[in-house]
């Protein structure tokens, strides 16, 4: 495989943002002792964004093993302690480690068709983050109602954005709801974008 130095030098710029604001959030957390439930939900947002970047950048079965690296370094990371700013939150759960096997999942899906991976992505990184804000607000240590709605309202958002059909919006958005919110231990990292992935090739 002949290595392009243009495309390796954003890879290795954007990984070095990546593990930079990692290091951040890391840092504001423990001399600045800002909440972990708001940096958690950084770095998720952040991830999504740096694997939507990654994705134009090599081959799907490239990017698959890239997500078993990262989720093997988050599983390290947990283990050892390294980055509390992303693995401490007030509920059992193994989300961290989850999400970058939730993105392999929206690539291997998806590989037909980039609409898909990056519905499937967006709506991990916001639809998902926005759930868990609400229920930041309301101070519930469980999934609310209110979230589940928030979650809706952001998936049809970004379905109706990347060009779905209304038929396709209005199903996947709704399963994708339910999905997340009877998905536990943060395994909804992972069902979020096989469902939302899988339904719209479906579709």
């Amino acid at each position: 495989m002949i290595v392009d130095p243009s495309r390796a030098l954003v890879f290795g710029a954007a990984t070095i943002a990546l593990a930079l604001s990692f290091v951040v959030l890391e840092r504001l957390v423990r001399t600045r002792g800002v909440p972990t439930e708001i940096t958690r939900r950084v770095a998720h947002v952040l991830a999504c964004l740096f694997a939507l970047i990654v994705h134009t950048l090599v081959p799907v079965w490239l990017f698959v093993v890239l997500s078993l690296v990262f989720a093997a370094l988050m599983w390290l990371s947990r283990h050892f302690h390294v980055f509390t700013a992303i693995h401490k939150v007030r509920r059992r759960s193994f989300g961290d480690v989850y999400l970058p096997l939730g993105i392999g999942v929206a690539a291997l899906l998806g590989q037909a068709d980039t609409a898909v991976f990056v519905a499937a992505v967006l709506i991990l990184g916001l639809a998902d983050v926005a759930a868990g804000l609400v229920g930041d607000y309301l101070r519930s240590s469980r999934k609310t109602w209110w979230g589940s709605g928030a979650f809706l309202a952001v998936s049809v958002v970004v379905l109706a954005l990347c060009g779905f059909p209304v038929f396709a919006i209005v199903a996947v958005a709704l399963l994708a709801t339910v999905t997340e919110r009877y998905s536990p231990l943060g395994t909804d990292n992972v069902s979020i974008p096989f469902v939302v992935a899988g339904l719209l090739v479906v579709l």
